[in-house]
């Protein structure tokens, strides 16, 4: 071995005349992103890792007797490389060496009539960067130049690495064995061939070529040659940092064609017809890819159960030089020039097989393609609101690539709301802000028949593709006649970033799904103050006389002067700017822009929270703040001022904001305010506001509550960015850290921002030594993330971006709702309209005064580590699949390659209270269409199935659809039958055993059930009521033919409904469910995207996607009264769900009439449970909704004759407004009962007459 190479010798023998490159290694390691470098950009620095040598040892010479061909060259030699800690070895004849000596010899010889010109032409360039050098802010280090080409001949003397030679000439890094070199100059290469040397002298041959290879190695000029990278197997791929380790490698020559899947018409006799084509084949861990002369990625094949080496299925020639390779999805012939390089290739693969890749061969547990991963992470959220916001800030922590596949993506929608900030967490700024730094984003999206649905996903492939370069959309499938494509779809919703972290689940990121967990049904979009637990409000001068006073503040203010700085024991203000923007439905501004500018005292929170303990004058409060309505914005800042300019800063006379206490907990009950006709003004008059969704506080992006003290809510528009309800902040930079927020004054701004520091006047020496400790702890953290010096660790930028984004927190507690939570399409409601105009997002399609939105209920998840690089391989296997479909030869669509499982870590910043320690298992549902695979996978049905036969106490379903059957023709999947089949079994043993099933009221599309007019909403309604107690098919009637008398003891078909107020009158509407959720026993969670039909269920229709995380983690429960071990995450996700349905949050609408702390949650078992609460507030609900609003579908209709009398009777909400509200307020929740009898004496199928009937039913099931 030979030492490491010094700075000089680093540099190539033009040294730093070369051109600067666009992009930099770091030491140690190659960034994975420079995969998607051209092959210019990669070549300007080689291939080899930088600041690590390279070194190379000749272990063994044998002789090759197999074969009398190569007379010349009969010795193998064994070449072992070393290069950090990648390792191979390679085999190699004389001939191979006398190559690479004449190509070196040519190549130097070259780069000597470059080299002067090089240098002329770096002076020139150094001459003008000195001219206009800008000053850094880190430390300039001057390099010594590097040799000279003429230099490289001389023996190597000097010592630049900064290592001391000993007292033997050696570095103390050397190895034992150094390359002796003569007194003349380096080791001279052989020229006799192997024929001509007797085999007593090979060993002497042996070493002569090794010292000529370890010297030629130590020069730059030869080891950056890309005839020495082909000597060794090296290719831009080999070291790249976390694409696995260094194998074989090679060129070789494949037969065109190889799909298993047809394709088109362009596979027809392709593989006859075109010439063999020159590839570069190249072994990963899990997976074999070849590239061509550019150096392009085009083909990458993964290891799987069917991945084999020559197998007699496919095999088509017998010759030794021949081999093949075959997968689920493909076949590759190839053909190499040697008969022993074949021999080589087929050893190394199978070598690789029995270590790294042996996981892929074997067998799955329910037939899935992935392994269950151990001592995984996962996290569940409960509706939009939380995936969105923890989306949005992964996203903002991504390094190299980010992943999206949904079955509709919507570019203008905001990740996280109330939009205060802007369009800056608009998920189109978001990912543009993210392609900009240089994260390569690829996107796939079905591509819908356009006959059949309205999302016009090719106008989002367009704005997205437009907005960077770095983000590539497709759409699939293409629909062509003889397919079968048309009444399938791509149904998965994956986000996955630097395949390290990826969200599963069934949100789509489009219009319709953000909601929480309050589920209002109406957003008139005006601007509220965030109300307290009192009800307390600001008051009417402040809304009166905000344009007026504004102007005096500022001049009031002249004397702060910038930069000025005060002592933090003083009385400081803190100063918030609301700019009130009125926008109509459209998004367009009505009238002009108002600024307000309010100045607190941080002695006015300690006060505030003083006079909230005084209960008992609650009501004297509320008066005396009435009366301060009548008082005008100018008293209160005068009032501010004069106490500002009074020597005992301490004591105050009281203003309207004292009545205003903050409050650090969510408002138990908000109401939210109601706009009037138009919809243009705020009713900020009235100091009883109606309720509103939103929490007062703003919890951080990762899950952490934040209360932060500077508020600033800026509305404005922005030309340059799409149009839309709000604009990028122009003030300051909502991005940055609200402690960096420094005194400046721009053009625009009047009034300068001052840093606001607040301390409580009982803060003590102790609690500020304690401050200064945790600041200097956070100093040291930093520090230590940016140390240069310390060894490179890829997740220290996770770390610290993570940081960042979390000192990037606005507050917006002072506002609630900013404009509307659901601008244009987002408000919607899928049985009065569907979607129209999807390229208008900000224009309404829905009358929001008259009609309420339809709220959807919801699960998603996220996974860390190698559960994540597992649904990471599914996308690039779906992504890889459609590049050959679609785009195989276009290079701006790159094929994707998995990352390795070899060294994944997961920084410690991601976990948190809320994630739980599980064994995950991906499962999917696809087949040849959905990812070109010969065959088909439904891993999903297997595991539904078998862990519902296995259960033991309950299972739990959430699901938009129940469409499953029992010995039907027409609907096949088996979960209704593994259902029925378990509860007979309960039933025959006489064990108590529960299933939880919740789906939607009605089928989420457009339909009347009145009218006389047939749509999509009554097939979907036909297939479900068959599956659940219509027909001889359907799981109650089967469980009545088994003797079970009373099968609701054991099943309970539920659904969600809700009520609200709009426009000071009742409404109500489903809750939609479209959750793809089940539990088993809180031991068991399917969390993904596949529905319970035959769509998602059987593999050959809709490709899906679902994660079964399994816990390792138990708690103390009770199952039918007796004590049990509950899984952590299936328990806690269960008892959060029926939380919600039974109103048991803090945060609920419809709150339970009881407290929370009397309903037992932890046995779903037990008869006190179920009937006492579950089946209590079921039917209570259901009967109070239907008293109250006439609601339907209902049990109490059997016809449609009875559904017209039943909705033509006036509801009590109509005809008698308080009653209603007394009645609701008995609400358990939003939880009701199914209507499983509902038109039970009407047919439902569709009929020939209608274009529901023409079409196939497995469209609706």
């Amino acid at each position: 071995m030979v030492n490491s190479p010094t700075k000089s010798e680093a540099c190539d023998c033009g040294g730093s005349e070369l051109p600067k490159p666009k992009f930099v290694k770091k030491k140690g390691y190659i960034p994975y992103g420079l995969i998607y470098k051209t092959q210019d950009e990669f070549q300007k620095v080689g291939y080899w890792i930088p600041g690590v040598a390279v070194t190379a040892k000749i272990t063994k010479v044998e002789k090759d007797s197999s074969t009398n061909l190569h007379l010349l060259n009969p010795w193998i030699y064994t070449v072992e490389a070393t290069h950090g800690r990648y390792k191979w070895t390679v085999f190699k004849r004389y001939a191979d060496f006398a190559q690479l000596a004449k190509s070196l010899g040519g190549h130097r010889r070259l780069e000597q009539i470059k080299s002067p010109f090089r240098r002329a032409r770096n002076k020139i360039e150094m001459s003008f960067q000195d001219i206009d050098q800008e000053t850094k802010d880190y430390e300039l280090q001057i390099l010594e130049k590097g040799k000279e080409l003429g230099d490289f001949g001389t023996p190597r003397t000097d010592t630049d690495s900064g290592d001391e030679p000993t007292s033997n000439g050696k570095t103390p890094d050397s190895p034992e064995e150094e390359v002796d070199e003569d007194d003349d100059g380096p080791p001279r290469f052989p020229l006799l061939p192997d024929s001509m040397i007797s085999e007593v002298h090979m060993e002497r041959r042996r070493v002569q070529l090794e010292k000529w290879l370890r010297h030629a190695l130590t020069e730059p000029v030869n080891r950056d040659y890309h005839q020495m990278a082909e000597f060794l197997e090296v290719s831009r791929y080999s070291f790249i940092n976390e694409l696995g380790g260094k194998h074989k490698e090679g060129s070789m020559k494949k037969r065109p064609g190889g799909g298993k899947v047809y394709i088109g018409c362009k596979q027809f006799c392709v593989k006859w017809i075109l010439p063999w084509m020159e590839r570069y084949l190249i072994l990963k861990d899990s997976y074999v890819c070849y590239i061509n002369s550019n150096e392009t990625v085009r083909l990458v094949l993964l290891f799987d159960e069917q991945f084999e080496i020559d197998s007699p299925d496919v095999v088509t020639s017998t010759k030794p030089k021949y081999m093949f390779l075959s997968n689920a999805s493909h076949v590759l012939a190839m053909k190499l020039q040697l008969e022993d390089e074949a021999f080589y290739w087929k050893a190394a693969i199978r070598q690789v097989l029995e270590s790294t890749g042996q996981v892929w061969l074997k067998p799955k547990p329910f037939g899935s393609s992935y392994p269950t991963r151990e001592n995984q992470y996962i996290q569940y959220f409960v509706d939009a609101k939380d995936y969105w916001e923890r989306a949005a800030a992964m996203i903002e922590l991504a390094r190299e690539e980010i992943f999206i596949a949904d079955w509709w993506l919507c570019p203008e929608i905001y990740m996280r709301r109330p939009m205060a900030e802007g369009n800056h967490w608009r998920l189109d700024n978001v990912l543009k802000r993210q392609a900009e730094k240089g994260v390569r984003i690829f996107i796939l999206i079905y591509k819908e028949f356009e006959l059949t649905l309205n999302l016009n996903t090719v106008y989002a492939k367009k704005l997205l593709q437009k907005l960077h370069p770095n983000i590539k959309v497709m759409r699939h499938p293409d629909h062509y006649f003889g397919t079968g494509t048309f009444f399938w779809s791509h149904h998965e919703k994956l986000l996955i970033i630097d395949q390290l972290i990826a969200f599963v689940g069934g949100l789509d990121l489009c219009y319709g799904r953000w909601d929480n967990s309050t589920h209002v049904l109406a957003d008139l979009g005006s601007v509220q103050y965030a109300p307290t637990a009192e009800g307390h409000t600001l008051t009417k001068g402040l809304a009166s006389a905000v344009e007026e006073m504004a102007s005096e503040v500022i001049k009031s203010d002249k004397h702060v002067h910038e930069g000025e700085e005060q002592d933090n024991d003083d009385e400081e203000a803190e100063v918030s700017h609301i700019k009130h923007e009125i926008l109509d439905e459209t998004g367009h501004r009505i009238g002009k822009t108002k600024t307000s500018i309010v100045q607190t005292s941080r002695e006015e929170d300690e006060d505030k929270k003083e006079e909230n303990k005084n209960e008992p004058e609650a009501k004297e409060e509320e008066n005396n703040q009435r009366k301060e309505h009548k008082r005008t914005f100018r008293d209160v800042m005068s009032q501010i001022k004069a106490r500002k300019a009074s020597p005992n800063k301490r004591s105050r006379s009281p203003t309207p904001f004292d009545n205003v206490p903050k409050s650090t907990e969510k408002p138990a009950n908000v109401k939210r305010t109601p706009s009037g006709p138009a919809g243009i003004t705020a009713d900020l008059m009235n100091p009883h506001h109606v309720r509103s969704p939103q929490q007062v506080i703003r919890e951080s992006p990762f899950g952490k509550p934040k209360t932060l003290r500077w508020h600033s809510v800026v509305i404005g528009s922005d030309p340059s960015h799409s149009p839309g309800p709000l604009d990028e902040p122009k003030s300051f930079d909502v991005t940055q850290s609200t402690s960096s927020i420094t005194p400046t004054k721009d053009k625009g701004d009047k009034l300068p921002l001052k840093k606001i520091i607040h301390e409580p006047k009982n803060r003590t020496v102790m609690r500020r030594v304690v401050s200064n400790l945790k600041t200097n702890r956070n100093a040291k953290r930093w520090k230590m993330l940016l140390d240069k010096d310390k060894p490179e660790d890829v997740t220290d930028e996770y770390v610290i971006n993570y940081c960042k984004v979390q000192e990037t927190e606005v507050d917006v507690s002072g506002l609630q709702g900013a404009g509307k939570l659901w601008p244009g399409k987002d408000y919607v409601n899928y049985l009065v309209k569907d979607f129209v105009d999807v390229h208008e997002a900000y224009s309404d399609f829905i009358d929001r005064y008259r009609v309420p939105r339809t709220p959807w209920h919801d699960i998603h998840s996220v996974v860390y580590g190698e559960v994540a690089r597992d649904v990471a391989r599914h996308f690039i296997q779906r992504w890889n699949a459609t590049k050959t479909e679609k785009h195989k030869n276009n290079k701006d669509y790159p094929y994707l390659l998995p990352k390795s499982y070899d060294s994944v870590k997961v920084p410690r910043v991601f976990i948190n209270k809320d994630t739980h320690n599980c064994d995950i298992q991906v499962l999917r549902s696809v087949a040849h269409w959905s990812a070109l695979i010969d065959g088909k996978e439904d891993s999903i049905q297997d595991a539904y199935v078998k862990l519902i036969q296995n259960a033991e106490h309950f299972v739990y379903i959430e699901n938009q659809f129940f469409v499953s059957m029992i010995n039907s023709s027409e609907v096949t999947n088996e979960i209704c039958k593994a259902l029925c089949d378990r509860i007979c079994r309960a039933h025959r043993e006489g064990t108590t055993f529960r299933v939880y099933v919740l789906i939607p009221l009605l089928p989420g599309f457009e339909g009347d059930l009145g009218s006389g007019n047939y749509s999509a909403l009554m097939a979907v309604l036909h297939w479900t009521l068959s599956s659940i107690s219509k027909g001889p098919h359907s799981l109650i009637e089967n469980l009545k033919i088994n003797g079970i008398e009373k099968p609701f003891d054991y099943v309970s078909f539920c659904s969600l409904r809700t009520y609200d107020e709009l426009c000071g009158k009742l409404v109500t509407e489903m809750v939609y469910i479209h959750c793809k959720l089940l539990i088993v026993d809180d031991k068991y969670v399917i969390i993904g995207s596949a529905n319970i039909n035959d769509r998602s269920q059987l593999g050959m229709r809709d490709s899906e996607v679902c994660v079964l995380a399994t816990d390792r983690e138990f708690v103390p429960s009770r199952m039918n009264g007796k004590e049990y071990m509950a899984g952590k995450f299936a328990s806690t996700l269960r008892k959060r769900l029926m939380k919600e349905h039974l109103g048991l949050l803090p945060e609920a609408f419809h709150k339970a009439p009881i407290k929370p702390s009397v309903v037992d949650l932890d046995d779903p078992v037990h008869d006190s449970f179920y009937h006492d609460v579950w089946w209590k507030a079921v039917k209570g609900n259901t009967e109070i909704f239907e008293e109250v609003f006439r609601a339907f579908p209902t049990n109490l209709v059997s016809s449609k004759d009875e559904l017209v009398v039943w909705r033509d009777e006036l509801p009590m909400a109509e005809y008698n407004p308080d009653l209603a509200r007394h009645h609701l307020k008995k609400l358990w929740g939003n939880i009701v009962q199914f209507p499983e009898s509902f038109l039970s004496n009407e047919d439902l199928a569709p009929t020939i007459m209608t274009k529901e009937g023409l079409v196939p039913s497995a469209i609706f099931t």
